[in-house]
């Protein structure tokens, strides 16, 4: 029998990309919400962590090139 669906295990399942693990569905509404902002807050954490090391990256490139250069890289 499938768990009964609540906002905060949708936003869990949206993360995750898919169905949840069956041990994760064992979990309370407010643990998939502290769940869920702690997911958010490491992906927010990993993705200023990867702009601050392409920066850090990019310093090895004169000041002229870093424009065009990161074009190149990220489009």
């Amino acid at each position: 029998m499938p768990e009964p669906s609540t906002e905060a295990r949708a936003r869990l399942e949206t993360l995750y990309g898919g169905s949840l693990p069956p041990a994760l569905g064992a979990l309370t509404e407010e643990q998939h919400a502290r769940l869920a902002d702690a997911v958010d807050a490491a992906r927010a954490r990993q993705k200023q962590a990867l702009r601050e090391a392409t920066d850090s990256g990019l310093d090895f490139v004169p000041k002229l090139l870093r424009g065009p250069v990161r074009k190149v890289l990220f489009g």
